[in-house]
């Protein structure tokens, strides 16, 4: 019954306990913020502990490696490449195991509903293509992998590193055909959010048909639906802005054990900050980083090479230009203050409140340093 008694900072929300209890006396309930948290069913509850043992936040439930090396990274094929966030490594990674005769997990956009779906066919790949910065449902996948390991099909699990290490406590036994792919995390604001701020970008609920966060390497946040198209940048729209400055997310994201250079699958994926802007790399648009941490993921690596443009790296370049491989975003006052005011005042009022008082706090440095006051 402990996962009835954490505190909000120590939960992560990927559903692992739901999954794992015998009795199924837990279930995920959304706080005002509409992140999900377990609640127990204390009456049917046994006290078994399974709950406990499962939970990637509680110490010693992982183990973490360190990358065996470091990799740039590109899909050679250019629609592909241009279709995907970053370098498109996902996407490659996912193809060569449908094309072995297994099935990929990722998260896809169904309408406004962000959620893990089961891919097995090549033709359904592109619902997993780009990013998405919001934290996505997982609910039913892990008994659903299970049943794919048991049929012996090769399985590759793509997601945030918390989910990823759910996935491994609940799996309890890795085999050499599971793959495990986390994804660099900054943090996740809730779905809820997102909802919010996209019905008041399209004045009101509407069907929402497509929703893109990237345009390859541009942050952009895209809208679609019948009759009418939205479009923002990252410095123009308040949910990217939350996003970006670590205002709006879960409150376990400021306390993530997995945002470190030590690593919980088997590749660790994402962006390669900064080597597009220098003048000896073969590149200038998105790159992807490969972090390689087990032997398994070294072999998923070899097994693409022919798909893939790939550069090795040192791994302390590759965690130096990444600062959520080095410690979790911090909780600022901005983010204290959005966990107090919302869902009170909504997102988008509340976060240009936060702007406003960024702007005066810029504009009074700026007079600071130019009348040089406080010297």
């Amino acid at each position: 019954m402990s996962v009835a008694n954490k505190k909000k900072s120590e939960c992560c929300g990927c559903n692992a306990c739901v999954e794992i209890c015998p009795k199924h006396c837990i279930e995920m309930v959304a706080d005002s913020k509409g992140f999900f948290y377990p609640k127990v069913n204390v009456g049917v509850c046994i006290e078994c502990g399974a709950c406990d043992k499962v939970c990637p936040f509680v110490g010693g439930n992982v183990k973490l490696q360190f990358p065996r090396q470091a990799f740039a990274a590109w899909n050679k094929n250019r629609e592909q490449y241009l279709s995907s966030s970053s370098g498109g490594a996902a996407y490659v990674f996912s193809s060569y195991i449908l094309n072995s005769g297994g099935v990929v997990y990722g998260c896809a956009a169904d309408g406004m509903q962000i959620r893990h779906i089961r891919v097995d066919k090549l033709s359904d790949l592109s619902k997993l293509q780009g990013s998405k910065y919001v934290q996505s449902g997982v609910r039913g996948l892990y008994a659903q992998v299970k049943s794919d390991l048991n049929l012996n099909l090769p399985v590759l699990f793509i997601g945030t590193p918390c989910q990823v290490a759910g996935l491994k406590n609940y799996v309890k036994h890795i085999p050499e055909h599971l793959y495990l792919v986390d994804l660099i995390c900054h943090g996740v604001p809730s779905q809820q959010m997102l909802r919010e701020h996209i019905n008041h970008c399209i004045g009101g609920a509407k069907p929402v048909n497509h929703i893109s966060f990237r345009k390859g390497s541009e942050f952009l946040l895209t809208l679609s639906g019948d009759g009418f198209s939205h479009s923002a940048s990252v410095w123009r729209d308040m949910y990217y802005r939350g996003f970006m400055q670590g205002i709006t997310y879960r409150a376990s994201c400021y306390n993530c054990p997995f945002a470190q250079p030590d690593r919980v699958g088997d590749i660790t994926i994402g962006d390669f900050w900064g080597l597009q802007y220098a003048d000896s790399f073969p590149t200038k648009e998105g790159v992807s980083v490969l972090l390689p941490c087990t032997g398994k993921g070294l072999r998923l690596i070899d097994a693409v090479r022919t798909q893939m443009e790939i550069h090795e790296r040192p791994v302390d370049a590759a965690v130096k230009g990444n600062p959520q491989l080095q410690k979790p975003m911090e909780s600022t006052f901005k983010s204290k203050l959005f966990g107090i005011l919302y869902p009170m005042v909504s997102l988008d009022t509340l976060m240009r409140m936060l702007i406003f008082n960024q702007k005066i706090e810029t504009a009074i440095r700026l007079w600071k340093a130019k009348y040089g006051v406080g010297k």
